[in-house]
């Protein structure tokens, strides 16, 4: 890693830590995807936290203009920040929150190169349980919500936190597309939401991280949590003392308070 490519890492690792935003990067260090997940690396193994899954994003057509993308991306998720519903959320830096409802997955295989490429059915097998859950995404640069899709890379998939609810594990009847979400803040109806705004169903979202993921030699372990993606249909944007409700219906519900 360049000693210029370093400072970014260092400065999102500061920028992180202080609740403090930091400037976009120089257009002298540029980055392709596979350039930004190797920084994307670099990042998580100085914060030091404990890896327990995946966070995919881009999964919604608005979420993809609003980074200048056509593909989704991915980042890591961690122990420290994963919470069960309903959290408090007092305990995470945030500096510009924005909740977003989404299907998580537990994978019940792992899921390696040398079992790559995947398609749907190889996901669905691997499959061990499914739960309504919200990310907790935040921007940590300067004039707002613009990042380029590399700096939203770098900087973990611009993940902060994440929060589950109930699991299901006979999850075969579940139709994905087909769920539902309503979204609160303090009681007032926000934006609401469908599954199929996860790349037409949440599981090819699953199957698109397995086949990049090991497409960089990594593995999808069993146990590891990934969730799919906002299908929401529209942002929804927090602050301190906000209480952030995602009604799924009868595949649960999960709710977040915001410190």
């Amino acid at each position: 890693m360049s000693t210029s490519r370093e400072s970014l890492v260092t400065a999102l690792v500061a920028a992180r830590q202080s609740r403090r935003l930091m400037t976009k990067f120089p257009s002298a260090v540029p980055l392709d995807p596979d350039a930004a997940y190797d920084l994307q690396v670099g990042l998580n193994a100085a914060i030091g936290r404990t890896a327990i899954g995946w966070k995919i994003g881009c999964t919604n057509p608005w979420a993809q203009q609003l980074t200048g993308t056509d593909e989704p991306f991915f980042g890591r998720m961690h122990e420290e920040t994963t919470f069960t519903s309903p959290a408090n959320l007092s305990g995470v830096a945030l500096a510009s929150p924005i909740v977003e409802p989404e299907i998580a997955f537990r994978i019940g295989t792992d899921l390696t190169p040398a079992d790559a490429p995947f398609a749907l059915p190889r996901i669905l097998e691997a499959t061990a349980a499914l739960a309504p859950a919200i990310e907790v995404v935040d921007c940590r640069f300067e004039g707002g919500w613009s990042p380029t899709l590399a700096e939203t890379i770098v900087d973990n998939g611009v993940h902060g936190c994440f929060v589950f609810g109930p699991w299901h594990a006979e999850w075969a009847g579940i139709d994905r597309p087909e769920l539902q979400v309503a979204v609160t803040v303090n009681g007032e109806p926000v934006t609401d939401g469908v599954g199929s705004n996860a790349l037409d169903d949440p599981a090819l979202a699953v199957v698109w991280l397995a086949n990049r993921v090991t497409g960089r030699g990594g593995t999808l372990r069993a146990g590891d949590v990934v969730t799919t993606g906002n299908i929401a249909n529209a942002a929804v944007r927090a602050k301190p003392g906000d209480h952030a409700v995602c009604d799924f219906g009868s595949f649960g519900r999960v709710e977040a308070t915001f410190r």
